[in-house]
């Protein structure tokens, strides 16, 4: 069973918490995470290509010449492929690159890569993270205690702040997010990650259903 430190802002030891082997202590599935950061990754991708057909673009309403007797050839519309300003056959449309992941497979994502990062000593527990007023300053000290300052770091937070948002806002090597949008790819792209005790407690008890 993972036991892992809880410290404080200031970087001193105040409590230790013990996490659930069953989901922070197995082995680690590499081919569950790839598929789980594909998955993400496309969710975010956004299918904006799209050209105008035939019945999309504007004019055209009007048969150009008679069907017979003009010696052309018969045109119903001057909105057709064909045409200079006509439509686009079998063009790009917007689609969606996302797909649905069943939630097991979800969650033995997460549980593979916390699992690994606590195998690498990456993941640090603060008890609670809060200022009175928003300053870059004071969250460059709170990582600085907590010796992640040099380090690409994922701070996790239960409860929205818009203090700490605006405090964390500004550090090129740090990013908050909230245990709501928690993600395989974020997880991975960090070093460290800092987890508020809430969010580790409240993490646990989702992975739990």
């Amino acid at each position: 069973m993972p036991n892992l430190k809880v410290f404080d802002m200031s970087g001193k030891e105040v409590d230790t918490i013990s996490l659930n082997e069953n989901y922070f202590g197995i082995v680690s599935r590499k081919d569950i995470v790839s598929e789980a950061v594909l998955n993400e990754l496309n969710n975010e991708r956004r299918g904006t290509v799209k050209v105008k057909t035939r019945g999309e673009v504007s004019g055209g309403g009007k048969k150009p010449w008679n069907q017979k007797g003009t010696g052309r050839a018969r045109q119903g519309s001057t909105r057709a492929i064909q045409w200079r300003h006509g439509g686009v056959a079998h063009g790009p449309k917007q689609r969606k690159y996302g797909y649905a992941m069943p939630e097991k497979v979800k969650k033995l994502a997460y549980c593979s890569v916390l699992s690994e990062k606590i195998k690498e000593n990456a993941v640090i527990i603060i008890s609670e993270i809060k200022y009175e007023k928003p300053k870059t300053k004071d969250f460059a000290a709170t990582l600085n205690n907590l010796k992640v300052s040099g380090a690409k770091t994922l701070v996790i937070s239960d409860k929205k702040d818009d203090v700490l948002k605006k405090s964390a806002a500004n550090l090129a090597n740090a990013k908050l997010i909230y245990l709501n949008n928690i993600n395989c790819h974020d997880l991975l792209n960090y070093e460290k990650l800092v987890f508020t005790k809430d969010a580790i407690i409240n993490l646990e008890k989702r992975l739990e259903k």
